[in-house]
């Protein structure tokens, strides 16, 4: 293992290819629990990719009815195996020590992680739109074990809707493409909207890349999204992984790092 905790969401099912990199820990997104990636894994291709690497699944829907489904099939998982969850509902199914806790845009301050932990919740992903000043405030008055988006597309939203097929359905445009750039009008940073069968998701087009700060995150298990990053990006990021300038050599983004967001939603009473 590299000093340094990196956890790789692949963009494709070809793990091997990342061996080169020394990288062995990898984020899987469950197909029909998870939304917005390029791959996603059953649970036989899960439990055969646990016996050679590091494994942890991403299930970043709300799951409503569908969590008793899940219920069914946990036990199928090996036990090796630690889950990435949005929805809270299955801390009520997953084993705690093997449960990480990724409440999107929520978890923005120490003292909701404190809560957490009291409750036995140790393992949370805290937001990547905090600023460094506060991610070292975190990381000062928390026990828990943390993980952060470091390079990402990042997730502005996801819905249940059918963004893509019901605006052209709307506007009688033909066309079977399952994604589109959009400008938003008031700061006119671009979104890349995406549809798949459970709804669509919204991400920002530029990498977000904390690379700048990358000795005071050197201790939280850092995630890199290679979702929808083209192949050039990737193989710069997987070369230059462990070098502070990482985000100088990608169309990356460092916003929140230095500028802080006055109203999060984590810290709404």
């Amino acid at each position: 293992m590299q000093e340094k905790k990196y956890l790789i969401i692949p963009n494709n099912k070809d793990l091997s290819l990342y061996e080169k990199y020394n990288l062995d820990s990898f984020v899987l997104p469950l197909e029909d629990y998870s939304i917005g990636f390029n791959v996603y894994y059953n649970i036989d291709e899960i439990n055969e990719l646990s016996k050679n690497y590091n494994i942890f699944v991403i299930m970043n829907k709300f799951l409503h009815l569908q969590i008793n489904e899940f219920k069914k099939i946990y036990d199928k998982f090996n036990k090796n195996i630690k889950f990435i969850v949005e929805d809270i509902g299955l801390l009520n199914i997953i084993d705690k020590d093997r449960v990480i806790l990724y409440e999107n845009h929520i978890l923005s301050n120490y003292k909701a992680i404190n809560y957490l932990n009291s409750l036995d919740v140790k393992n949370v992903v805290i937001n990547n739109d905090l600023t460094i000043k506060e991610i070292k405030e975190i990381k000062e008055k928390t026990n828990s074990n943390l993980y952060y988006f470091y390079i990402a597309k990042n997730i502005i939203m996801y819905s249940r809707r059918y963004l893509v097929s019901n605006f052209n359905n709307h506007f009688d445009i033909e066309n079977d493409t399952n994604k589109y750039d959009i400008e938003e009008i008031v700061s006119h940073k671009v979104l890349e909207v995406k549809e798949e069968k459970d709804g669509s998701t919204v991400r920002y087009n530029k990498i977000f890349c904390a690379s700048k700060y990358l000795n005071d995150l050197s201790d939280l298990n850092l995630i890199i999204d290679l979702t929808d990053i083209n192949e050039i990006s990737t193989k710069m990021i997987l070369e230059n992984i462990n070098e502070e300038n990482l985000y100088n050599l990608i169309d990356s983004d460092y916003y929140f790092l230095e500028n802080d967001i006055k109203y999060k939603v984590g810290d709404l009473k």
